[in-house]
């Protein structure tokens, strides 16, 4: 309960201080982040100004997802596994010093399946969280700033005509711009929180590389697909009391099930045969590269 409790108190610190981001003039927050990676989708990342962006608008409900067309590989909360678990395979990647969690969508230089010719997503299918908030994130300029609510001003959704103001004549947010800045804060926590519970999974030495052997239905020669972790059952049942117990504490242990279980939806992203999945020697984590986040 008091977990729980903290948790919401740091939501709401987090989501006045997202909204505030929206109010200050133009001197405070005209930043382009210059020096900061580009989160995935983003073309470019400008923090939400009064003065600047008094006419910024947007649908009040997406229909197109063209701009996650081209990608396999989506990130995922632990808040979201329960719904993703019933539609896509979820693995690990090395992200810097620890592991992410995503969503695979399909094969690498393939893209998302799950998006149609029309760029809509298969009806019926999770759409995950970071899909569904683009083009807004939340995030900091710097490691000791505040967390700021920034923007892809390229983004279609800006082009689309009857879109709503984000900002009212007095330049308040409007209730979708504290909609959208309530969605953010909360992402940003959940995301947090999953990288803990994937620390963990690290620190338990219970993620390993794994690949995936697929076999062409034309009985072409099979291609192997690797470059991701996941859980190794074998290390998990091998666990001792203490590890299992630090495990829980993290709220990681139902996480570790989660993925490997997931893996059952392996036919899901593939147009011929299912893969079957393989692991293999555990990998040593890579530096993200710089600039360009992903």
């Amino acid at each position: 309960m008091k977990k729980r409790t903290r948790f919401f108190t740091r939501l709401t610190l987090l989501i006045a201080l997202l909204i505030a981001c929206a109010v200050p003039p133009a001197s405070t927050f005209a930043q382009t982040f210059m020096n900061t990676p580009r989160p995935l989708f983003f073309n470019d990342l400008v923090a939400l100004d009064t003065e600047q962006h008094r006419r910024l608008a947007l649908p009040a409900e997406r229909k197109h997802f063209g701009f996650a067309r081209g990608t396999h590989l989506l990130p995922l909360t632990f808040a979201e596994v329960g719904l993703a678990l019933k539609h896509y395979p979820l693995v690990f990647i090395a992200e810097g010093e620890t592991f992410a969690l995503v969503a695979l969508t399909g094969l690498p230089g393939q893209g998302n399946r799950f998006i149609d010719a029309q760029d809509e997503w298969t009806p019926g299918v999770y759409i995950p969280a970071y899909v569904r908030g683009y083009p807004f994130i939340a995030l900091r300029p710097s490691e000791k700033a505040d967390p700021v609510l920034a923007f892809d001003p390229s983004a279609a959704d800006f082009k689309t005509r009857g879109g709503k103001p984000l900002l009212g004549a007095d330049g308040q947010p409007t209730e979708q711009l504290k909609g959208i800045a309530a969605f953010q804060a909360e992402y940003r926590q959940l995301a947090e929180r999953t990288a803990v519970m994937t620390q963990a999974l690290k620190a338990a030495d219970v993620l390993e590389e794994g690949s995936l052997n697929l076999q062409p239905n034309n009985g072409g020669e099979a291609q192997q697909i690797g470059g991701f972790m996941v859980v190794s059952e074998q290390k998990l049942k091998a666990l001792s009391a203490d590890a299992l117990k630090k495990l829980m504490e993290a709220d990681a242990l139902g996480l570790a099930y989660a993925q490997l279980f997931s893996m059952g939806n392996l036919g899901n992203i593939f147009a011929t045969q299912p893969a079957t999945p393989t692991a293999t020697k555990p990998a040593t984590p890579k530096r993200a590269r710089k600039p360009k986040e992903g």
